[in-house]
């Protein structure tokens, strides 16, 4: 029987979510470095939204927060709803004293998310526990937050610059370059916009429209460390760029990790994905 740990790197698993429909992800290493012990590494093949980092913060004491959104991967929105299997409107509390909900075009430019069902809510409940904990690594802004790094254990994540481009962050680095990504080319870091994603953003007001298909820029969890809101990302061209969190635009592309030994169907279908068993 096919395992996990049997599919290449860059296989294609699909795994049916209740609001995403499937969400397609590709094996990006195999027993990473730093990650759990016989995992499986996986991101999505496309951006499964369009999202802001982080909503702005208008009772925040830096003025920059007030005006961009914060750049503190542990208190930020999309972190947040990543990890959440909350149903539809229940996903956010505040995570510290001056924290916003990303409610409306006031505090995100587009595509505001605070009635959505948690990330983790729409998968099958087998699904979400064979996502191990990972212990991850997240650069602090200089400015506000000390510099430094923080420790999480978290069960999806985004990426980090030192994952995808091998660089560090204000001298750290964020974990070590992903075996999917080893080329380490702007060709291999594009990503483009689900069907799904294309979708909703057009069915918001006031967003810009996109069709699916086509490479957009997406989130890392990398703060741009000399400002207190600017926030790494990957270019739609797959370079490396930073910006402000509160932009509701942004590509979502997260990682986690499964125990390799999961059975996986031993041919892909059709379309050329391979089935979780």
């Amino acid at each position: 029987m096919a395992t996990l740990s049997s599919l290449p790197i860059g296989a294609k698993i699909k795994v049916p979510h209740s609001v995403m429909g499937n969400v397609i992800f590709l094996k990006a290493d195999q027993n990473h470095t730093g990650y759990p012990e016989n995992s499986t590494t996986l991101i999505t093949d496309e951006l499964i939204l369009l999202r802001a980092f982080d909503a702005k913060e208008p009772n925040n004491t830096d003025k920059n927060r007030r005006g961009h959104g914060n750049n503190r991967y542990s208190v930020s929105n999309i972190d947040h709803w990543l990890n959440s299997t909350a149903s539809a409107g229940q996903w956010y509390s505040p995570q510290h004293s001056t924290d916003q909900s990303p409610n409306s075009t006031n505090v995100v430019s587009q595509n505001p998310y605070d009635v959505d069902a948690g990330f983790l809510n729409g998968f099958d409940a087998r699904f979400i526990e064979a996502m191990q904990d990972t212990t991850i690594k997240v650069a602090r802004n200089t400015v506000t937050d000390d510099g430094g790094y923080d420790t999480l254990t978290r069960k999806v994540f985004l990426p980090s610059i030192a994952e995808l481009f091998n660089q560090a962050e204000n001298s750290i680095m964020e974990g070590s370059l992903l075996q999917y990504f080893q080329a380490n080319t702007d060709a291999i870091r594009i990503a483009k916009i689900s069907t799904y994603a294309a979708q909703d953003n057009n069915s918001h007001a006031g967003s810009d429209s996109v069709t699916a298909g086509t490479a957009k820029w997406y989130w890392m969890r990398t703060p741009y460390s000399s400002v207190s809101y600017y926030v790494r990302f990957v270019l739609s061209s797959g370079s490396l760029g930073h910006d402000s969190a509160f932009p509701g635009d942004g590509g979502v592309r997260p990682l986690c990790n499964l125990n390799s030994e999961i059975p996986v169907s031993d041919q892909p279908d059709s379309d050329g994905y391979y089935s979780l068993l």
